[in-house]
């Protein structure tokens, strides 16, 4: 950093030769002035907003050396003064050090010596600076953190750097999980620490001090502080960040604005809504806080994909069960096209999985399954942050079940009967035939009702018309539709038939069911 001194002599050849003798640009001195006397100095001082450096003689006309240190070090007390003089006294010098001087020099003012006083004093203000921006920089970092995790209050001490403006952006290291197989752990935590530090040091060739830490293990949140002489310019300087970290595998997501710490809660939590479109854009796509981003088409859940892997997972040999992972991969790729957010993928995959699971302990003689699947527990979408890392975690917990259940207890007769109970429940109220289900599960209408009698005790006939007595029942009981629209509402055609059947079912004719039922 660059710094100012002001050289106080009240004999003109004394000040020039102290400002022409020594280069003062390698000890990182790029302005140089000079004043006559205290009062000068003073003056020249507070036109310039202070100085860092003051070297002055301490007999001077109007004031002298000591009362310029003693102002100095009153009005200005980051300033390093050192004094110039003539006389050897211990007691003079004792008292100039308790005026706030620096250090002493006595005339004739050896050059050398000199250079090695003013480096010295240097040194001290750029370690006195690296503590202030240091403090300064956990005080901004603290803010940030209260602002965003707790709610602070009117009295809280990080109130204070609330006003400094930042500029706020999140990247996410792209398939995560992915990348960490390849690292140790240790080798991991280098990994994101190298990402860190080339953001950091990207900022800083920018000329902007830097926050930035992990929310999460694959999630950095970084803010540029916003110096008052320097402008962030938007598309520069997020072009120059991308270009200097190309070599990690990150996304992006860039704040639209420069902010007060005040508002970094409300922007942080913007920039994460728009992370959930990366696996929607391309690749080179940059993303913005603002950004009100569409999805063209609509979001169904894959109810003929999950029946097709239904069927293949309990039905197929061994030796097709590529049938499976092609499946497995038509899932997948319908999640792509119609542009689901990941966190629908997962939930759409953890009702998948149970579906599967609660079809296979509704077969015959199977028991309830319990077995470690991924999409049962808890999935961080930040780490497995791609349509590929959730795939693999389904096909993992696909080869669960392979593993887990006994399929050799699946029979294909219990399947069928299953598929023909769902269609029949879906359908009852309609006027369905036996034909109609046989075509369903792909088999004969003999054949079906020979095995629907086998596995259910009921015929099919008497299968249906149970279910629609069961739903009279209920009609009679909690609506006030007459009897005769309820034998329609439930499938009968003809009413004295639907009476006929209901007392076979039930012992009573359904008028008086009605008032039995209302009346108790």
């Amino acid at each position: 950093m660059p710094f100012k001194l002001l050289i106080v002599d009240d004999e003109p050849i004394t000040r020039r030769g102290l400002r022409q003798t020594i280069y003062w640009g390698k000890h990182q001195i790029e302005f140089v002035e000079t004043a006559m006397d205290g009062v000068d100095a003073i003056h020249k001082i507070n036109d310039m907003g202070g100085v860092d450096l003051v070297l002055s003689d301490v007999r001077m006309p109007n004031m002298d050396g000591l009362q310029l240190a003693s102002y100095l070090q009153q009005h200005y007390p980051k300033t390093k003064t050192m004094l110039i003089s003539g006389y050897d006294e211990f007691a003079y010098a004792k008292k100039a050090m308790q005026s706030g001087v620096k250090d002493y020099l006595l005339k004739p003012v050896d050059i050398g010596e000199l250079e090695l006083k003013v480096e010295k004093l240097i040194s001290e203000i750029e370690e006195e600076q690296q503590i202030k921006d240091e403090l300064q920089k956990s005080e901004i970092k603290n803010a940030i953190f209260q602002q965003i995790y707790h709610t602070t209050d009117n009295n809280s001490p990080l109130q204070v750097g609330l006003n400094v403006r930042v500029y706020p952006f999140v990247c996410l290291v792209k398939d995560y999980v992915q990348q960490a197989q390849h690292y140790s752990k240790q080798d991991m935590e280098i990994f994101l620490h190298n990402i860190k530090q080339s953001i950091e040091r990207v900022a800083e060739e920018l000329g902007f001090e830097t926050i930035s830490m992990y929310m999460s293990k694959g999630l950095l949140f970084t803010c540029l502080i916003q110096s008052r002489d320097r402008e962030f310019y938007l598309e520069k300087h997020i072009e120059d960040v991308m270009k200097q970290v190309a070599y990690y595998s990150l996304s992006f997501v860039w704040s639209d604005s420069v902010i007060a710490i005040a508002d970094i809660k409300d922007k942080y939590s913007d920039l994460l809504k728009v992370c959930k479109y990366f696996p929607l854009v391309g690749e080179n796509e940059i993303l913005f806080s603002n950004h009100k981003l569409t999805r063209p088409v609509a979001q169904n859940y894959p109810h003929d994909i999950e029946k097709e892997l239904m069927e293949v997972l309990y039905h197929v040999e061994w030796k097709e069960s590529d049938q499976i992972q092609s499946h497995v991969e038509k899932l997948f790729r319908y999640f792509k096209t119609n542009t689901f957010f990941l966190h629908e993928v997962k939930d759409v995959c953890t009702q998948v999985l149970n579906n599967l699971l609660k079809e296979y302990e509704g077969l015959p003689g199977i028991k309830a399954v319990h077995a470690d699947f991924h999409y049962q527990q808890s999935i961080d979408l930040l780490l497995f942050n791609s349509y590929a890392l959730l795939q693999r975690l389904f096909e993992q917990d696909i080869e669960r079940i392979r593993e887990k259940l006994d399929l050799k207890k699946v029979e294909k007769a219990d399947w069928l009967v299953q598929q023909a109970e769902e269609y029949i429940r879906s359908y009852y109220r309609s006027a369905i035939k036996v034909q109609e289900v046989a075509d369903v599960i792909n088999v004969s209408a003999n054949y079906f009702s020979t095995l629907f009698k086998q596995k259910t005790g009921d015929n099919f006939n008497e299968y249906v018309n149970r279910l629609r007595v069961e739903e009279a029942k209920s009609l009679l009981v909690n609506t006030p539709f007459k009897v005769s629209e309820i034998s329609k509402q439930v499938g009968f055609r003809e009413y004295k038939y639907f009476v006929h059947v209901f007392k076979k079912f039930s012992g009573v004719t359904p008028t008086n069911y009605r008032k039995l039922t209302v009346s108790e």
